[in-house]
């Protein structure tokens, strides 16, 4: 058995959040297809500003296997993805990248979740950031499996749920927004006084 670091969401470098059922309302049994289908969840933007003044990156990490399955194409996803992130700019605050994976759930791709393709790859082009040093925030077992496959180590996991409790989850939140607040605000010192 494995013992596992307790997590430390006092300020982590950077946030990964699922997107379907944490920034956007997820439609059961069927995809965000395009920019009408996808509204955003209470509190999120709010959210996702309190995120821009606490954690270093904020990084987008979703499956969209409607590509893979012909539904919509790439160029209408990037599209969403591209007014998801004006919003959040317009609302104060920030989105630093989205990762997405196309591909089918049978293809068993690399950087499908819950395997930490997508991730591995950001890290790779952010050497400033350490493994460790990062929380997932996420609504579903895969997002949790995703922090548990983190490259050079688990990464602390925050489970969106209503009242669902995970082993997997280090800690549980109504939404995204109470899943913020668990986070510090970074600390100003004024100019002129020492530290």
């Amino acid at each position: 058995m494995t013992h596992r670091r307790q997590p430390d969401l006092e300020h982590p470098r950077a946030v990964f959040l699922d997107r379907d059922g944490v920034i956007n309302r997820q439609i059961r049994g069927d995809y965000v297809r395009t920019w009408a289908d996808f509204q955003f969840l209470p509190g999120a933007l709010e959210a996702l500003a309190l995120l821009a003044d606490r954690v270093d990156y904020v990084v987008v990490v979703t499956n969209q296997q409607a590509v893979g399955k012909g539904l919509m194409t790439e160029a209408a996803l990037t599209e969403i993805h591209q007014r998801m992130v004006t919003e959040v700019h317009k609302n104060q605050g920030r989105i630093d990248d989205v990762l997405f994976c196309p591909h089918l759930a049978s293809a068993q791709c690399p950087c499908r979740k819950p395997r930490p393709g997508m991730v591995s790859a950001w890290l790779d082009r952010h050497p400033d950031i350490m493994p460790r040093s990062c929380l997932m925030i996420g609504d579903s077992a895969s997002d949790m499996e995703l922090a548990d496959a983190w490259p050079g180590g688990s990464a602390a996991r925050v489970l969106i749920s209503n009242g669902a409790q995970s082993r997997r989850a280090d800690s549980a939140a109504s939404s995204l927004r109470d899943a913020a607040l668990l986070l510090r605000p970074r600390e100003t010192t004024l100019s002129g006084h020492c530290a």
